[in-house]
């Protein structure tokens, strides 16, 4: 009996595992969703002379082709006479401050592409600076647009930059006419950034970025008291362009004189003058044309400059800027808005203001003055608004209003490959 008991359950032994030999098991998904982070890069081009690098938001800084800092919070690296790139979040801002005799600059950091768009007010006395801020190799091609149609110039395809490395050109060689000139650059191989570094009559050094073409631009930083505030205008279509121009002033939105119809001939550029009947008030300005355009604008006192190129509306704006100067933000809407300024000065106090900005104009108000290390500024509204920091005691400049509203971050088809460890 006992050899019948063991046999039945050898048998009932090998039946289980004949059996479990013989289940498949269910198979796993071959891919599954996830969301990429978002990480932000960005270029901080210098002029002529050494800078300080304010930047917020970036976890690295690192030099163009050099070794990287971990970055904590709100940093400035003074000093700085060449490129670096920072990376970090889809807060990020940055920016490099050149102070001169009684004057200042201010150049945004801005990602690197593969095209883009810069107006300036001449080629005289301008030089682009073009940087390949990747491990491989960039080619670029420029197309020069003057006032007379587009200029054909020897030596302006295939600019080839190594990695980690910049170039400058001198546009003069490039073109030889006067007045405005937009140049619009294609990268055929990597992406790169491209700024123009232009030397105004007092001999200061300002910079102008590029931007992208398109229908619908907003320009910020027209300070009260302005002599100066040239829109320049480029078009690189086939067709002729129709521009208008709405002012947004101290207590309404309006047309500008000459800023309405403007007509921008195919492949030209040209500029128009717009202080005179903008009443000397704290203005930002929005341009719209009926095919794709390039803008920017040059403003200032006469004796300093500044050039900004256009900026992007959010319900939340920040920047981190110098001591002192006006925040001047805009309300392009129809009905006033009410905002949450947060004034927070690095290493100090920390303001919550709430206004109100009328409808179709410009608030200004005066930022703290004592902020050794910077300050970080933050406007917050329930619609889009836009603008800049403008002036310091250090002279003009304009510090762009960036986005720092959370991006949405589409998620991605990832496939699981079980062999990786």
């Amino acid at each position: 009996m006992r050899n019948v008991i063991t046999l039945v359950t050898l048998l009932v032994l090998v039946g289980a595992g004949l059996g479990l030999s013989l289940l498949r098991p269910t198979p796993l998904p071959r891919t599954i969703e996830v969301v990429p982070p978002a990480t932000t890069k960005l270029v901080c081009a210098p002029m002529a002379q050494a800078g300080t690098l304010f930047v917020d938001g970036a976890d690295t800084i690192t030099p163009l082709g050099g070794d990287g800092i971990v970055a904590v919070g709100p940093t400035q690296v003074p000093d700085q006479s060449g490129a670096s790139v920072i990376l970090g979040g889809s807060a990020l801002v940055g920016g490099m401050l050149t102070l001169g005799d009684g004057t200042g600059g201010w150049t945004p950091c801005t990602a690197p592409t593969s095209q883009g768009t810069i107006v300036v007010p001449g080629a005289a006395d301008t030089d682009l600076l073009v940087v390949n801020p990747d491990s491989s190799e960039a080619v670029v091609d420029l197309s020069l647009y003057g006032t007379n149609g587009e200029i054909v110039a020897l030596g302006a395809r295939g600019i080839a930059l190594g990695p980690h490395s910049t170039r400058a050109i001198a546009l003069s060689v490039l073109v030889e006419q006067d007045g405005p000139i937009g140049v619009s650059f294609s990268a055929s191989r990597g992406r790169a950034t491209v700024v123009a570094r232009t030397t105004t009559a007092r001999g200061v050094l300002e910079t102008a970025t590029a931007s992208t073409q398109g229908t619908d631009h907003w320009l910020p930083g027209v300070q009260a008291g302005a002599t100066v505030a040239s829109l320049l205008v480029t078009n690189p279509g086939n067709e002729r362009a129709v521009v208008d121009v709405t002012a947004h002033g101290a207590s309404v939105a309006y047309q500008p004189e000459g800023g309405a119809g403007v007509s921008v001939p195919a492949h030209s550029s040209i500029a128009v003058d717009l202080a005179p009947s903008l009443a000397g008030e704290a203005t930002g300005l929005h341009v719209t044309a009926d095919i794709d355009v390039a803008v920017s604008l040059s403003t200032g006192n006469g004796s300093d400059l500044a050039f900004t190129a256009p900026v992007t509306t959010s319900n939340r704006l920040g920047a981190y800027a110098p001591a002192g100067g006006v925040l001047q933000v805009s309300n392009p809407g129809e009905t006033d808005l009410e905002v949450s300024l947060v004034d927070d000065v690095v290493d100090g106090r920390s303001t919550t203001t709430e206004h109100t900005v009328p409808a179709g104009s410009t608030l200004a108000l005066p930022l703290e003055s004592s902020a050794p290390r910077g300050q970080v500024v933050t406007i917050t509204a329930n619609r889009p608004l836009f603008g800049a920091v403008v002036g310091s005691d250090t002279g003009v400049s304009i510090v762009p209003l960036s986005s720092r509203a959370a991006p949405e971050v589409s998620p991605v088809d990832a496939e699981i490959v079980p062999t990786l460890r």
